[in-house]
């Protein structure tokens, strides 16, 4: 049983992994400022809250004012179905997984901010505007991100999240 249930998790997890191509992400801010995001970064986030979770990927080749980036969510039902381990030729009967494009990010100094273009949450059965910022700090950016639902805008939901910047 316990076979089965990593099986599942393992073609959910397949099941979410983008194509090799990244949406392209502008980018604001000075050449100095972009210069800090320059390279392959791979981290990942997570809610507290919703026990969401998932993958940040994003690339800046240098001089460029524009990125490759996503995020991959799980969302919970996904966490659900799986955490009952259910059998892995059974297949969830809605989309509980998919890749997200940033949409923009700016930088400021070590400062980042940006959003990713808003998309269909299965949770609230509603759109969802995501907003997240951090702070370079060498090879590590760590921040947070706040997610409206329209459904319930007043009570978002947060995290955190952070990436890591690979060696080229």
């Amino acid at each position: 049983m316990r076979v089965r249930g990593w099986l599942g998790i393992g073609a959910l997890l397949a099941a979410c992994h983008a194509g090799p191509q990244a949406a392209p992400v502008p980018l604001e801010g000075t050449p100095g400022d972009l210069s800090i995001l320059t390279g392959t970064w791979v981290g990942s986030y997570r809610s507290e809250a919703t026990g969401r979770h998932g993958a940040v990927t994003f690339r800046l080749r240098a001089g460029e004012d524009t990125a490759r980036g996503e995020v991959e969510m799980t969302f919970s039902p996904a966490l659900a179905l799986y955490g009952d381990a259910r059998e892995p030729d059974q297949p969830p009967s809605h989309d509980f997984c998919r890749t997200l494009d940033i949409a923009i990010v700016r930088v400021q100094g070590t400062q980042i901010r940006g959003t990713l273009a808003s998309y269909w949450d299965p949770d609230c059965g509603c759109r969802t505007h995501t907003v997240f910022e951090g702070e370079v700090q060498r090879e590590h950016i760590a921040g947070r991100f706040i997610s409206r639902r329209e459904t319930d805008p007043a009570h978002p939901v947060t995290g955190e999240w952070f990436a890591d910047r690979r060696p080229e």
